[in-house]
């Protein structure tokens, strides 16, 4: 074989690879990191793909199940995809729940968020930040972190799924992907649990 041909065959046995994983990292109120789980993800829900669509087409409505349960038309937009959600906003970026059930491909929210404030399993959602796309070798990635604060005054217990809403024509919002942890997570009073999802392309 020649050498053209040996260098087609290994370009072509290659492929590009879009990937998704999660870390959790629960604090106390000392700062001291108490319990860490990572693990990929493989929990792209249905809207985000949909939502893809529509910005690709750029002015096709779509209907979109939203986090209420109700279907929204879905058209292009400047904010679809908006995630960058401020503190105490719960409507869109990370969050975290307290349910249990195996992802599927149809969920559109989680199955016990957690709410915003100082009540019963309730946290301090802090910004939902991003790092800048970083290449190292063959692989792109950028980071989605949000710190949720405990100060309901006791400790919030069972903590097993985690995910992304995303906020459309900034009036909706729809999930564009859910994990369940392996085990429950507890987060004492004063501390925070920190949940940071890497997005990579590698070629």
């Amino acid at each position: 074989m020649n050498k053209e041909k040996e260098q087609k065959r290994v370009l072509s046995s290659k492929k590009t690879e879009e990937g998704l994983s999660y870390s959790v990292e629960v604090r106390d109120k000392e700062g001291r990191v108490i319990q860490r789980v990572s693990a990929p993800s493989r929990s792209y829900v249905r809207a985000w793909n949909q939502l893809l669509n529509v910005q690709f087409k750029y002015s096709t409505d779509t209907s979109i199940v939203m986090t209420n349960g109700n279907p929204g038309s879905i058209g292009y937009h400047e904010n679809n995809l908006n995630c960058n959600a401020a503190a105490g906003i719960v409507l869109y970026g990370l969050r975290v729940g307290k349910g249990f059930t195996a992802v599927d491909i149809t969920d559109y929210a989680l199955e016990t968020p957690c709410g915003e404030g100082v009540g019963v399993d309730e946290f301090n959602h802090q910004i939902t930040a991003f790092t800048l796309p970083a290449v190292v070798g063959t692989t792109c990635s950028f980071t989605i972190k949000r710190i949720l604060i405990n100060n309901s005054g006791a400790t919030i217990s069972a903590i097993r799924e985690i995910g992304m809403y995303i906020r459309l024509e900034l009036v909706w919002y729809a999930l564009g992907f859910r994990d369940v942890l392996p085990g429950g997570v507890t987060v004492p009073h004063g501390g925070s649990i920190t949940v940071t999802y890497t997005i990579p392309v590698t070629v």
